[in-house]
């Protein structure tokens, strides 16, 4: 017997139900940011390969859906947001900004399945190009917490975080490029626990490990570790020329010398980055609610000398999320705070919230992205800023009280033989230009089994077609609650199946 072909593993199927409630939200927040300015827009689910390397980096490559198809890599859009920066570029740069762009539309990463996390899920957002930053922020921010309140969500956490702070600090190091992106892409594992702290400590002495005899040595005859990286070739070779030892000739004493400098050099990177995560360690502690926060995030601040401009930009920003509605208490400031991709200049954030049994889930992430525009291809930096929500996540917090219940059939048209068929086709149209949710019989088993089948799906109607209905133009009307029958013509079948019945009846048809 063949084997079963089954469901991807980190996918799902779509049932009625839930398929229904998922456009219920999507065209409510769709509305709600139309209502706002935002059009609407969408992109190719494939994409180049390339649009995503600014955003994703080689760290998170092996998550995307890439692959190579004549000549070309392409990969299915891990995320909206570069692709809506493309589609900018290919349509509206040259019409004046700012612009204000919403989306909504599936996206895959192959990532370790979890709970409400797919490989496939659908992301709803919004991108704002240009505009004043701290204008843009404010109603970036405002927007995502007005759609969670629009359908429902009053009790959730936003924390807000800032890019510039780690990276003002990790650039004063002078690391390499690939350290310097390991460093912003660990933030948000070492955000969120003190095991992802343990992890993150865990990679880099793995990527970085201790050279022990490098560090003795370095100890007893090279300068001190803050001027390492002026150590040239000349001091090794001086230094060498002491040693009695013979290397052959001057390549292999070049050779010594590369490798030397090489491994001093990558110690000191190995000290820097272990800085560095000392440093976000700290930021994280620091890590609460406004405004008592942001004496202690200053404080850490002027200790390590660093600019207070980012601090700033969050304490106006606090200011003007509070006066929108959003309590102090719900908000937690995170300058640690990390959104796993590296194209982030400024303000991060996140909303969370925490199901019944105590699960934190992550509702909506975004931030600032001012050079995102020019490493997809502009000529120039456009400051942007956007917002995505997980709509399979979002559905599980919204009170069930407010979501549609699946559209039931209200009426099952029974032609009693196949003769009458088309006229029952007649029928079931007629009634559905009306509104009525009508299906028709096409079991082709007589009216009896027509009866069972309409009972056993919990219709009300049984409108049935014979031979005798066709002829005189009616339909013969049968309640399956009450068994009650009687005959309409066909010209107020749309008006008589609602009028001949009670209010709670009539609810149910209209």
């Amino acid at each position: 017997m063949k084997k079963r072909v089954e469901r991807l593993r980190g996918m799902y199927d779509l049932l009625p139900e839930v398929y229904q409630q998922q456009q219920w939200v999507s065209e409510k927040v769709s509305k709600l940011l139309e209502h706002a300015g935002y059009a609407h827009v969408d992109s190719p689910v494939l994409e180049h390969s390339d649009l995503f390397h600014a955003s994703f980096g080689q760290e998170l490559w092996q998550n995307l859906y890439a692959f190579r198809i004549h000549q070309r890599d392409l990969c299915l859009r891990p995320e909206y947001t570069a692709s809506i920066c493309r589609l900018y570029l290919d349509h509206y740069q040259q019409q004046g900004l700012p612009q204000r762009f919403q989306y909504a539309g599936p996206i895959f990463r192959y990532e370790a399945p979890g709970r409400s996390r797919y490989r496939q899920h659908t992301q709803l957002g919004i991108e704002i190009f240009g505009g004043q930053p701290a204008a843009a922020d404010a109603e970036m921010i405002q927007l995502a917490c007005e759609v969670l309140h629009d359908l429902g969500i009053s009790r959730y956490r936003l924390e807000l975080g800032h890019v510039g702070v780690a990276s003002g600090f990790i650039n004063r190091l002078h690391l390499d490029d690939h350290a310097a992106r390991l460093l912003l892409g660990l933030m948000e594992q070492i955000s969120r626990s003190e095991e992802g702290e343990r992890l993150a400590q865990e990679r880099l002495e793995r990527l970085y490990p201790a050279d022990q005899a490098l560090n003795k040595m370095a100890s007893e005859v090279s300068p001190p570790a803050t001027v390492l990286s002026g150590v040239d070739a000349r001091y090794i070779s001086s230094l060498l020329s002491g040693i009695s030892i013979s290397f052959g000739d001057d390549d292999v004493r070049r050779e010594v010398v590369e490798r030397f400098l090489w491994k001093m050099g990558r110690n000191e990177q190995r000290r820097q980055i272990l800085n560095a995560l000392e440093f976000l360690r700290e930021l994280h502690a620091v890590s609460g609610p406004p405004p008592a926060v942001f004496e202690a995030v200053a404080e850490l601040l002027e200790r390590y000398g660093l600019d207070t401009a980012p601090l700033n930009e969050l304490r106006q920003l606090v200011a003007v999320v509070e006066q929108c509605g959003v309590p102090s208490e719900q908000i937690l400031l995170n300058l640690s705070l990390g959104r796993g991709v590296s194209y982030y200049t400024g303000l991060v954030f996140e909303i969370h919230a925490q199901e019944a049994d105590g699960f934190d889930a992550q509702l909506c992430g975004g931030g600032r992205y001012d050079r995102l525009m020019r490493a997809v291809g502009s000529s120039r930096d456009i400051a942007a800023c956007g917002f995505a929500i997980g709509l399979e996540r979002l559905l599980a917090h919204i009170p069930q009280a407010t979501l549609p219940v699946l559209n039931q059939t209200q009426a099952l048209v029974i032609p009693v033989s196949a003769n009458e068929f088309p006229y029952a086709l007649r029928v079931a149209r007629a009634a559905r230009e009306a509104g009525q949710p009508v299906e028709v019989d096409i079991s082709g088993h007589g009216v009896g089994a027509g009866l069972k089948q309409a009972v056993k799906k919990q219709i009300l109607l049984a409108l049935i077609v014979g031979e005798d209905e066709a002829r005189q133009n009616e339909v013969t009307v049968r309640n399956l609650e009450t068994s009650v029958e009687w005959r309409l013509p066909f010209g107020e079948l749309a008006n008589g199946l609602v009028a001949d019945f009670g209010e709670e009846q009539k609810e149910q048809l209209v």
